[in-house]
């Protein structure tokens, strides 16, 4: 699929770009981004995170959108869906620090939800963040995405331990 950009109001989805290296060293470094990101999050440096970002568009694998105001062009975070199979997607997503509390991992949910269902004619969006993680449980509920299961998951740090994680989905009937 052709990269795409969503028009959402005061956010601008669009596909990362190498000249975004700044800011994804940014998130790179940012501590509770790092808390809460699986372990390949942590592993990557932002000229391969780009790259990885990229090539999820040229091969259907991923599709990944910088987050920006719409007014500005400033990007505000990140947020992609993988791992689509069977009419069901994976969500996830990121914000900056100066971004944070102000309702945009939400607004950017909904829009990229909207989306996945109309073009990616999904019939299901998974949401998984560990259960310690309660902006994300509180972001995923204002989207409308439903409590499903409480998981125990691999360690993201890659120890040795589980983490406790939600499981939130989100259904499409249309």
């Amino acid at each position: 699929m052709e990269p795409m950009e969503i028009a959402a109001g005061r956010l601008h989805l669009r596909p990362w770009r190498p000249a975004d290296t700044e800011v994804v060293a940014e998130a790179l470094n940012d501590p509770e981004i790092s808390r809460w990101a699986p372990a390949p999050m942590a592993d990557s440096d932002e000229k391969a995170w780009i790259a990885d970002r990229i090539a999820g568009w040229a091969d259907d694998s991923s599709f990944a959108f910088a987050i920006a105001d719409a007014t500005t062009g400033q990007v505000l975070g990140h947020i992609r869906v993988k791992s689509v199979v069977d009419g069901a997607g994976e969500v996830g997503y990121w914000v900056l620090p100066a971004a944070r509390g102000k309702g945009v991992a939400a607004h950017a949910l909904g829009a990229v939800a909207r989306w996945a269902f109309a073009c990616l004619e999904l019939s299901r969006l998974d949401l998984l963040h560990a259960a310690a993680n309660t902006a994300s449980c509180r972001v995923a509920q204002k989207s409308g995405f439903a409590l499903t299961r409480l998981l125990d998951e691999p360690s993201w740090d890659g120890g040795e331990e589980t983490v406790e994680v939600h499981l939130h989905a989100l259904s499409h009937s249309g």
